[in-house]
């Protein structure tokens, strides 16, 4: 019982000397680390942002953990400061590992930077949009199925409403001339008004009530090409609507989209090619 007694003193006066001592030791890692990104600012923001918010930035499971970043466009690229605080709190436990963990803690913050790095850099950089005039000299026609969905309505319709045309197209063997297409006749966060449609060699008479026969205006388009997946497309109209504002040029009507490639044979959304058409008034010469 004396032995036991003296066991559960010595194991006291242990952990307390370990929380004593503890008092004493760094309760935080602190660091600043910068690296050189060749990137478009916007998409390296934009990424670092989607990346905090869902707490992905330099996630370390066992400490609380604080982010703050700074980027700065440079030529080239983009300097990234990345200020990383992890409080390992207090618990003695935890604070001895931190002591003792300094370069692992290093390696990985290290490991995760450039992680960060390699993704940023494999982004198309699809925000350095080259806007170009385009002249459509003759109407284009196209088969059509439009509808009014909700956001969560968009995920779905394009391959029920590109297969319902498709099929009608075989059953009448008329020759499709050019890649799929969307137009966006008004967007909200609530609504939108679109319109699906596969572009057809010559006008023709309709017997399907809910395929229609429209067709792409002539006239004098802005244009730029999106390259990747369709949920960046953002990006691009981003930067076309930048290069409009600058240019002051005026929009005549909904703008619409041609999927150049097409996703059932291409399977990497890097290669995805999406032209992006705005009809406006003719630029005076």
């Amino acid at each position: 019982m004396v032995f036991l007694k003296r066991i559960i003193t010595i194991i006291i006066i242990f952990s307390l000397l370990i929380a004593i001592v503890s008092l004493f030791l760094p309760s935080k890692y602190e660091v600043a680390k910068n690296v050189f990104i060749s990137a478009d600012v916007y998409a390296t923001k934009n990424y670092l942002e989607e990346q905090n918010q869902s707490n992905l930035l330099f996630n370390f499971p066992d400490f609380e953990t604080d982010v703050e970043y700074d980027v700065t466009n440079v030529d080239d690229g983009v300097d990234v400061t990345v200020y990383l605080e992890l409080n390992y709190g207090f618990n003695p436990i935890t604070k001895f590992y931190g002591l003792f963990a300094y370069d692992e803690l290093e390696e990985l913050t290290n490991n995760e930077l450039e992680k960060i790095k390699v993704e940023i850099e494999e982004l198309p950089k699809i925000h350095k949009v080259n806007v170009q005039i385009k002249i459509i000299d003759k109407p284009i026609w196209f088969l059509s199925i439009r509808d009014t969905v909700t956001q969560n309505g968009m995920n779905n319709i394009h391959g029920k409403s590109y297969e319902k045309i498709n099929n009608y197209i075989d059953s009448i063997n008329i020759e499709k001339i050019m890649s799929p297409i969307t137009i966006y006749h008004s967007w909200s966060d609530t609504v939108i008004d679109v319109e699906i449609g596969i572009p057809i060699s010559k006008e023709i008479v309709i017997f399907e009530d809910e395929i229609k026969l429209s067709n792409i205006d002539a006239g004098t388009y802005v244009s730029a090409t999106h390259y990747g997946s369709y949920d960046r497309l953002p990006e691009t109209y981003f930067g076309i609507n930048e290069w409009m504002r600058k240019n002051k040029v005026i929009v005549i009507g909904a703008p619409w989209e041609m999927y150049i490639t097409d996703p059932a044979k291409e399977l990497n959304s890097k290669k995805w090619e999406t032209t992006i058409n705005f009809p406006i008034e003719k630029i005076k010469e």
